[in-house]
């Protein structure tokens, strides 16, 4: 349990470590360059015609509100290109045809180019090849638009080579892009890591939950990311990572909360999980029916969010003045950050105040991330060191209830010896007249015979009286016997008091059948024929007790950082854990050697 929670303090450290990376990365990959002319050209003013009759000049990127689904619309513009020039074009969500010199070049969105349950193809960015002599062309895309949306985006055109316009993509989404992959990594890390604590503790499902939710997060920023749409030509699977991501993160989100910070009423928390449960089950059946599509089902998912956040925000100051609760004190700070990013993303969607989608939303991530995972670190090794002391008590209850049962045989053996010499008082008499009337008739032969048949229905020898306080003499004699049996030497030199409290009477029982057991199975575990031998002894000074086990073992005792390791398991062994414990509870110290073959153990307890 010890090296669980070594291992655990780091995670926030390696937290905090990743999510600064993309920060790093992307901060670094920007210098002072001399401008660089004519590297792309952005198509942005351009005609327009729609099969309703409307036409003009229109400033790209722009948005139209469409009176009917799959309303036609024809962008129309005149370019000048370079030899070995290409286009950059994008649709979102409506099927596309690109004519250059009239001559149909790119089409995109036709019926049998995405699954039949989605209405509208998903949104794709593409690079278009222009013919190899360059010149003077015209330009015509007509665009379709979407059955789930009552506007079309008409994103600007971009012109110029392909590694340029590639170059242009990546500087204006490298850190969504990376940033996007850190999230992604850190989740599955954090779900890795997490899945090794499950069964050791169930507080590990928290970190579960907390690298699920960054999974989810990087899933949505990587689907939304226009270079992930043209590095990654899966727009399709692109499409389900990104509202998928979005739909079910703030359910991962709230249901860690709920883990951590354990209110004393469920109910508001528990509600929110079953509206989004049922929110995300009911989107993904209208999906797949293809009666409504994700774009469309965003609104209601937007409405949740914020509600779900208000309620959240509510909940944990009810929490902390309430019921002073201080982990609820603690997600109050992150979760308002996250929220006001999230409303300024949401706004910056609708409004287009920076032209960059998702800005707002990662730099609320980045602190909420590594808020969560400190708080998260925190739950964890609080949990790890309650497991520890529940481990440990449950130990030393399992002593005790050993040193009963020792007790217990030894009572029972008292009890059986005791019925025997009632029977045995009670025909004495009988046999005392037997024994004389041989005696006086000199019949010396039955007389020995009548005396050896009752010496043999004597009761048995209890065995010797290792020390005067009879709990510890019971352990001892249990385990001196067991080190007897696997064929050891034993000598016991015990100077315990009679008379001690019960706590300190049960701890000096823990100490002695500790080492002892140990003795007597470093004893059993021997094959050479060597000799085997456990020694074991105490001395009572000026109010100090100080016990000394010796005993022979064979092969190579495993040690790491000083400590010697069970032989069982690779950690250190519980029953010399539990002796350090004890003698330090005591104002002692215990010392563990092993030089040629023999291990001493050495324990020192302040008794008075």
């Amino acid at each position: 349990m010890k090296k669980y929670i070594k291992y655990i303090s780091f995670l926030p450290k390696i937290l905090l470590l990743a999510a600064l990376i993309p920060i790093v990365v992307v901060s670094t990959s920007y210098h002072l360059l001399p401008l660089k002319q004519g590297i792309t050209t952005a198509v942005t003013r351009v005609k327009y015609d729609t099969d309703a009759g409307d036409s003009g000049i229109l400033e790209l990127p722009a948005k139209l509100g469409m009176p009917a689904p799959r309303t036609g619309i024809t962008l129309t513009a005149e370019i000048e290109a370079e030899p070995g020039n290409a286009l950059l074009v994008k649709s979102v969500f409506s099927p596309m045809k690109v004519y250059i010199n009239e001559e149909l070049a790119l089409e995109y969105g036709e019926p049998d180019s995405y699954p039949s349950f989605l209405n509208d193809p998903p949104t794709v960015s593409m690079f278009l090849s222009l013919p190899s002599m360059g010149g003077k062309l015209s330009l015509r895309i007509f665009y379709l638009s979407p059955t789930q949306r009552n506007n079309i985006s008409l994103p600007a055109v971009y012109m110029g080579t392909t590694g340029a316009l590639l170059e242009r993509q990546f500087a204006q989404d490298a850190f969504t892009f990376i940033f996007s992959l850190v999230l992604i990594f850190i989740g599955l890390f954090t779900i890795l890591v997490a899945l090794g604590f499950v069964r050791k503790i169930p507080a590990g499902i928290a970190f579960l939950r907390l690298g699920l939710s960054s999974f989810l997060a990087g899933m949505w920023s990587f689907g939304e990311c226009d270079l992930s749409v043209l590095l990654f030509p899966y727009p399709v699977l692109l499409y389900f990572m990104s509202y998928l991501g979005l739909f079910l993160v703030v359910f991962s989100v709230l249901h860690f909360g709920l883990l951590v910070v354990r209110p004393g009423n469920r109910r508001p928390m528990l509600h929110l999980l079953w509206l989004h449960g049922v929110s995300v089950a009911v989107a993904i059946i209208l999906q797949l029916l293809g009666q409504i599509d994700f774009t469309r089902t965003l609104y209601w998912f937007q409405l949740i969010i914020i509600l779900s956040f208000l309620i959240a925000i509510f909940f944990l100051f009810w929490e902390w003045k309430r019921n002073e609760n201080q982990v609820a004190k603690q997600f109050i700070p992150s979760v308002l950050v996250l929220f006001i990013f999230v409303m300024m993303e949401l706004l910056n969607y609708y409004l287009q105040i920076t032209g960059r989608s998702l800005l707002f939303f990662q730099i609320g991530a980045i602190g909420f991330m590594i808020t969560l995972g400190n708080i998260s670190g925190s739950y964890v090794l609080d949990s790890l060191k309650i497991a520890a002391e529940k481990e440990r008590l449950e130990y030393q209850l399992g002593e005790v209830n050993h040193q009963l049962e020792l007790q217990r045989i030894q009572y029972k053996r008292i009890a059986e010896n005791d019925a025997m010499v009632k029977a045995q008082r009670h025909d004495l008499r009988h046999q005392l007249t037997v024994l004389r009337v041989l005696f006086e008739q000199n019949d010396k032969e039955k007389f020995d015979r009548y005396l050896g048949i009752m010496s043999k229905k004597l009761p048995s020898d209890r065995g010797p009286l290792l020390c005067n306080n009879y709990a510890v003499n019971a352990v001892a004699s249990h385990y001196a016997e067991m080190a007897r049996q696997a064929g050891a030497d034993v000598s016991v030199n015990l100077s315990i008091p009679s008379t001690l409290t019960t706590e300190l009477e049960s701890d000096l029982c823990i100490i002695i059948g500790n080492l002892m057991e140990n003795a007597a199975e470093a004893c059993a575990r021997m094959t050479e024929e060597k000799e085997r031998f456990v020694h074991v002894n105490s001395v009572l000074q000026h109010g100090v007790l100080t016990i000394v086990v010796d005993n022979s073992y064979e092969g190579e005792l495993r040690k790491k950082g000083g400590v010697f390791l069970s032989s069982k398991r690779d950690e250190e062994g519980i029953g010399l854990s539990s002796v350090s414990t004890v003698a330090e509870k005591y104002d002692g110290n215990a010392q563990f050697e092993e030089k040629d073959g023999v291990f001493q153990a050495s324990v020192y307890v302040r008794v008075e």
